[in-house]
């Protein structure tokens, strides 16, 4: 029986509000400081020592959060691998940000007119990137097929029930960061990747209906709806950041439309689209139990989130990508069984090993 206790569940939310922060003030540390530089007027050679050592700091960031990790989850990866991997995207966007504020200093200098073309030429080629299989076919190039005969003739099966064609599904080897996961990618072609940590700790029934819950997102195009409604909102606001200067006889639009672009893009991003996301998961979550054996799922979410080291109820997720576990358990339960969820329910007893 699985039911994490009080204190497992404390150290889970102790652990994920420390990652949490951790990455927030990684984030702060590659953007606030160019922002600074920016607008304090000093020389743009500046940058030359600034992103330097933006990345040495948050290489340092790294090192504490590969603590952290070690502790709650006893990863095994070294720590350079470890910092050299979780710095590699923030170093990324330290050493571009400059060079695309650069670019819209240039961008500033064009016409009312030559900066609302420019705008809409650069979203029309980013919808094409964004339906576009970039994402998975680089995802292909660090996994393997999955070889397992059993979970490949599952996978053969559950295609044709949920009518989603033959889909690739791809193992990541992320096993010593210890990370179970596993996600469709592809807004048109459709493969699903799954992580080595994820295969080697679920039974093969369980990580059958996780293959289940990746091919409901397939059949229901969840990414490319994501991607366009994400797409879509953001044109909006861009363009409305990028109004004309030159209003007329309302040049107060030309403060209020921007500030309304602003405000609408950081609401989707942080309300909006994770609302969807959540409830897209929702919905795979059901399609998926329709063709496999409900309690395999539930087991596999909270055996997932025992792996991850998350806590299965979390009060405030409205900027959350998925539902808390335990909500996701309490719905499929529900539907398993034919009836609504009773509005006195708390807490639901699985009975599954959880690998220590």
């Amino acid at each position: 029986m699985f039911l994490a206790s009080p204190e497992t569940e404390r150290k889970m939310r102790e652990y994920s509000r420390h990652v949490s922060t951790i990455n927030s003030v990684s984030s702060l540390v590659a953007f606030l400081p160019t922002i600074f530089t920016i607008y304090s007027g000093i020389p743009f050679q500046y940058f030359f020592i600034l992103v330097p050592l933006q990345i040495l700091v948050i290489s340092g960031i790294s090192y504490f959060k590969y603590g952290v990790e070690r502790k709650a989850k006893k990863i095994e990866v070294s720590p350079g691998k470890y910092v050299l991997d979780n710095t590699m995207g923030y170093a990324i966007f330290s050493i571009s940000f400059p060079i695309l504020l650069f670019l819209f200093i240039l961008f500033n200098s064009l016409t009312s007119l030559q900066r609302v073309i420019t705008i809409n030429l650069l979203l029309v080629m980013s919808l094409f990137l964004v339906i576009s299989n970039l994402p998975a076919s680089r995802m292909k190039r660090i996994s393997m097929p999955l070889e397992d005969a059993y979970l490949a003739g599952k996978a053969e099966e559950l295609s044709k029930k949920l009518g989603t064609g033959k889909l690739g599904i791809y193992v990541l080897n992320l096993g010593k960061f210890k990370i179970a996961n596993a996600g469709q990618v592809g807004a048109r072609k459709y493969s699903v990747f799954i992580t080595d940590y994820l295969l080697d700790n679920l039974s093969p029934e369980e990580n059958v209906a996780v293959i289940a819950h990746e091919f409901a997102h397939a059949r229901q195009k969840h990414v490319l709806k994501t991607a366009i409604i994400a797409w879509a909102i953001t044109s909006a606001s861009v363009n409305l950041m990028v109004f004309p200067a030159d209003v007329g006889t309302y040049p107060a639009l030309a403060v209020v439309l921007p500030a309304m672009g602003f405000i609408l893009l950081m609401l989707a991003m942080l309300f909006l689209i994770p609302a969807i996301k959540r409830r897209f998961e929702s919905q795979a979550d059901l399609i998926a139990v329709s063709v496999v054996n409900g309690m395999d799922l539930v087991n596999a979410l909270q055996k997932i989130t025992r792996l991850n080291f998350v806590p299965s109820e979390i009060s405030r997720h409205w900027s959350l990508d998925h539902p808390p576990t335990r909500e996701r358990v309490k719905r499929i339960i529900a539907q398993t069984r034919g009836k609504e969820v009773p509005a006195n329910v708390q807490s639901t007893t699985v009975m599954h090993n959880i690998p220590k």
